[in-house]
């Protein structure tokens, strides 16, 4: 069962441990990947009374990472069980949720904390996805999407010369993937694009299209065509 089976309720009756797993489910489908430079086939869990529950080493960068990490329930306080009732309830509410709601529902402590909660979850909600900016090395293209043209009607131009809408792709090795549909192939949209959901540490490689050149230089990782 993943997490978006889970009701409410279910969610309510887990313990840390399953909400941590079922967060690791959510965040790494395909496996742990580093929340520092997106290594994911050279992790290993960290175990025993020395080390917190789900703490991983990469041993690439050897920095250490869980979950939470690039998300916005990094370095809170709260559980992660309430976390994701926090989510669920916010997300499910047609109407919007007030914070003195949540803390209700929740039983947090303190207002304040309800407030934070909520300010990041729609912060979170804004952008895409959850787990912050793509990081390691980061695979972009474009495929253009549309219909077959109309009995009659002229065929359309294949590639970038087509009338058909561009979608840009964006592809972590080894870990999450996103696309966009884009007014345009140009440099400009590309930049936009990759700002603001790749790491500047990043390592890009594309294909030989002339305005990933001048974008790719922008990462710190190098640019490889």
């Amino acid at each position: 069962m993943t997490l978006n089976d889970l009701t409410l309720i279910e969610l309510s009756r887990l313990t840390e441990d399953q909400a941590r797993e079922a967060l690791e489910r959510l965040r790494w489908p395909n496996g742990p990947v580093c929340a520092h430079c997106g290594e994911s086939e050279n992790v290993t869990k960290l175990k025993g009374s020395a080390h917190r529950v789900g703490l991983y080493r990469c041993n690439a960068c050897e920095e250490q990472f869980t979950a939470t990490v690039g998300t916005v329930m990094e370095q809170s306080h709260i559980p992660i069980r309430t976390w994701l009732m926090a989510f669920a309830i916010i997300c499910s509410s047609k109407k919007g949720v007030s914070a003195l709601q949540l803390q209700r529902q929740l039983g947090l402590g303190s207002y304040r904390s309800a407030w934070h909660m909520a300010m990041r979850i729609r912060h979170a909600m804004s952008k895409e996805p959850l787990a912050g900016l793509l990081k390691g090395t980061i695979e972009a293209d474009e495929t253009y999407v549309g219909g077959k043209p109309r009995k009659g009607g002229k065929a359309s131009k294949y590639g970038r010369g087509t009338k058909k809408v561009p979608v840009v792709a964006l592809v972590e090795r080894g870990g999450r993937a996103r696309s966009f549909p884009v007014k345009d192939a140009k440099a400009n949209t590309l930049r936009e694009v990759l700002s603001r959901n790749v790491d500047p540490s990043a390592r890009l490689m594309t294909d030989e299209w002339r305005p990933y050149i001048t974008v790719g230089r922008e990462f710190a990782g190098g640019h490889e065509r």
